[in-house]
């Protein structure tokens, strides 16, 4: 009488020559992609493109490298993963980075509008004001509140702030406004030439074309001048002054001075 004999198992209750199960359900590890985590870093950086132009190629450098991480990780599926935190990253790219350039460009659009605004005033107190009316607007919101021209005029008199710095401003207003007062000259704003922030300051340069008449009424001597105009926001309204006049004047050619201390009022020092 035999005896049946039944196949042997090992330990684990594996057959003989299988690989033990637990063998079986190890799962290959992949690493989290380098380019995703960096997009995702700067992604976040992103968030800070409202405050700084710096800031958007953070935002360009998600979006570049999430899409860079997404393809390897797609060529690579078996070694690399990631794609979530890749996709996050160009998200927040993407967000921040359109936000604060659709941002700017309205702000820009608002700025030129105000500053358009202003020049167009000025030129008409250049015209048809008085020599005071013109320095009124050359003061900073703050130390012209409250106060006529003609106060205005005689406590900087008294106070002699800034003199170097007045007579060249009050020289070369009076030159202007002596050129556009005279009988047919006439002041023509032609469009705002450069605009932008100055540390927390919009700021403009306005660009006026003159026209003199000479001894022949059948020639003009046209010249150009530039008004480098300021402003300080309050309230979510911007109040503006003349900074600077450049004047005779060619198109296109100036250049800001170097930045100067501020005393927080928007006067400079």
């Amino acid at each position: 009488m035999s005896i049946e004999q039944k196949p042997t198992t090992d330990v684990i209750g594996t057959a003989p020559g299988s690989a033990p199960a637990i063998e079986n359900e190890i799962v290959t590890y992949r690493a989290i992609s380098a380019q995703a985590v960096v997009s995702l870093v700067c992604g976040v950086l992103a968030i800070l493109s409202f405050a700084h132009w710096f800031f958007l190629g953070c935002a360009a450098a998600a979006i570049v490298l999430g899409i860079l991480a997404e393809r390897r990780i797609t060529r690579f599926s078996d070694v690399l993963t990631g794609r979530g935190i890749a996709q996050a990253g160009i998200a927040l790219g993407l967000t921040f980075g359109l936000a604060a350039i659709t941002t700017d460009q309205v702000q820009g659009l608002i700025r030129v509008r105000e500053a358009t605004k202003f020049a167009k005033v000025y030129a008409n107190v250049l015209k048809h004001g008085t020599l005071e009316d013109a320095a009124w607007y050359g003061e900073a919101p703050f130390r012209r509140q409250g106060k006529t021209p003609k106060e205005l005029h005689e406590e900087m008199l008294k106070a002699r702030v800034g003199p170097e710095m007045m007579d060249s401003k009050q020289e070369l207003m009076k030159k202007l406004k002596e050129q556009v007062g005279t009988e047919g000259a006439e002041l023509h704003f032609v469009k705002i030439e450069n605009h932008g922030m100055e540390k927390m300051y919009p700021v403009a340069t306005a660009l006026f074309e003159v026209h003199q008449p000479t001894a022949k009424a059948s020639v003009q001597d046209e010249s150009y001048a530039l008004i480098v105009l300021k402003g300080v926001t309050e309230n979510h309204k911007t109040d503006w002054f003349v900074e600077n006049i450049v004047f005779p004047y060619t198109p296109e050619s100036y250049v800001p001075p170097a930045p100067k201390t501020d005393d927080g009022h928007g006067h400079s020092h």
